[in-house]
C-alpha cells in the first residue's frame, strides 16, 4: 500500500510571521496566544543540569528505504522535504509512548557558520538544525495531532562546519539552487533515505517537552536532540542562505531565540548505567572509619576473621603489668636486704 507523506504541517500564511521587524518573534505572541505559553522551545539545554536516564531503545522503521517521490519546497520560512513512498518511515520508544509517523523534515541555519541552530547546548549554537517532523500515527495525520499534547515529536540534529563536501547532500544542495524564489519546488532524481541525511548515533540525546517553533508555537511536541552533530561544509551551509522568503529578500536566518525553561526536566539518555536510588528505603549505616567502602557489597560471603584487639585494652592493661613488675622488685630487694642482715650478725 503506497503511504502519501505529502503532509505538512501549515504553521500559519507566509504573510502571519517572519523573523524579523514588525513579524519577528517578539511578535509572534500578539495573534498566536500559545507562543506565550510556559513550556515553549527552543531552549538552552545545560548539560550539568540535566537528568541521565537509560530509556528503551528508540526504534526506527523505514529509514533505510528510498522513497519513491521526494520533492524540495521553499515555503518562504525553510525548505521542507516532502516524501512519496512504500513504506511510511516511523519511530517509537525511547520517551515516545506509541508510534510516530514522518510529516515533513525542515531546517534552521543563521547568517554565518557561527549560529544559527534553534536549541543551545551549554549555551553553543550551531550554524544549522535539522527537524525531522512525526506525528502520532493514531490522530491520522499532522494537523489534528496539533489538538493533543503528545500529538508531534521532532528528532532534531545539529549541524557543524567540515573542510570537506558531505556526499550524501550533494544533489539536495543543488536542488537548492532550483528553489530560491518563495514557494518553488524541485524533485529529486535520486530521493535519499532519511538514513542518509541524520547522524549514525541515535543512542545519546536530550529529550523535553516543548513546542512548534514557529506559529502557533503549539505546546505539543517531544523533542529528541542528538547529541552527535551531522558535518557540512561551509559552501553547502552557505547555499541555504541564498533563499528568498515571501517578500523576495534574502533568508539568511530563520532562527527563533531560546526560550524560559521554566520548571521543564531535560533527560540524557545514555549507555552508561544508571541506578536508581529509592529515597524511600531505609539507609545502610555508615561503616565506622577506617573500612574500605570500595570493598562493600561484594557478594561474596562472610569469612569469620580474628578482629585486632582493641587498642584501648592495651592502654588499660599497661599500669597493672607495671605495678605487678614493682611488686616483684620490691620484694627482690627485700630478700637481698635480709640476706645482708644476716651476713653481718654472724
Amino acid at each position: 500500500m503506497t503511504a502519501s507523506l505529502r503532509t505538512e504541517i501549515h504553521y500559519g500564511h507566509a504573510q502571519d510571521f517572519g523573523y524579523d521587524g514588525d513579524k519577528g518573534p517578539s511578535h509572534w505572541g500578539e495573534q498566536y496566544n500559545s507562543c506565550t505559553g510556559k513550556h515553549q522551545s527552543p531552549i538552552n539545554i545545560n548539560s550539568l543540569d540535566v537528568k541521565k536516564v537509560n530509556l528503551p531503545p528508540l526504534v526506527f522503521q523505514g529509514f533505510d528505504v528510498s522513497p519513491r517521490e521526494t520533492n524540495l519546497t521553499n515555503n518562504g520560512h525553510t525548505v521542507v522535504v516532502t516524501m512519496e513512498s512504500e513504506v511510511t518511515p516511523t519511530v517509537s520508544g525511547g520517551p515516545l509512548s506509541g508510534v510516530y509517523e514522518y510529516s515533513q523534515l525542515h531546517f534552521h541555519w543563521g547568517d554565518n557558520d557561527t549560529f544559527g541552530s534553534e536549541d543551545m547546548i551549554d549555551n553553543h549554537r550551531f550554524p544549522m538544525e535539522l527537524h525531522v517532523v512525526f506525528f502520532k500515527q493514531e490522530y491520522q495525520n499532522a494537523r489534528t495531532a496539533l489538538n493533543h499534547p503528545d500529538g508531534l515529536t521532532v528528532l532534531a540534529f545539529f549541524y557543524e562546519i567540515s573542510p570537506q563536501d558531505n556526499p550524501m547532500y550533494q544533489e539536495f544542495i543543488e536542488l537548492l539552487g532550483n528553489v530560491t524564489g518563495s514557494h518553488l519546488s524541485a524533485p529529486f532524481n535520486t530521493p535519499p533515505s532519511l538514513k542518509d541525511l541524520i547522524a549514525s548515533d541515535l543512542l545519546h540525546y536530550y529529550t523535553y517537552d516543548g513546542s512548534l517553533t514557529t506559529p502557533p508555537c503549539s505546546e505539543v511536541v517531544t523533542w529528541i536532540d542528538f547529541k552527535e552533530p551531522i558535518l557540512l561544509s561551509h559552501a553547502q551551509v552557505q547555499a541555504f542562505r541564498a533563499l528568498e522568503n515571501e517578500e523576495g529578500h534574502p533568508l539568511t536566518h530563520n532562527f527563533r531565540p531560546v526560550q524560559p525553561l521554566g520548571d521543564r526536566v531535560v533527560l540524557y539518555n545514555t549507555d552508561e548505567i544508571i541506578k536508581e536510588i529509592d529515597l524511600e528505603k531505609q539507609h545502610p549505616e555508615e561503616p565506622s572509619e577506617g573500612v574500605d567502602t570500595n570493598k562493600l557489597d561484594t557478594g561474596k560471603p562472610e569469612v569469620a576473621t580474628k578482629s585486632p584487639k582493641d587498642p584501648n585494652d592495651r592502654k588499660n592493661a599497661a599500669p597493672s603489668m607495671i605495678a605487678a613488675r614493682w611488686s616483684a622488685l620490691v620484694v627482690a630487694l627485700q630478700l637481698l636486704w635480709n640476706v645482708f642482715l644476716c651476713s653481718e650478725r654472724y
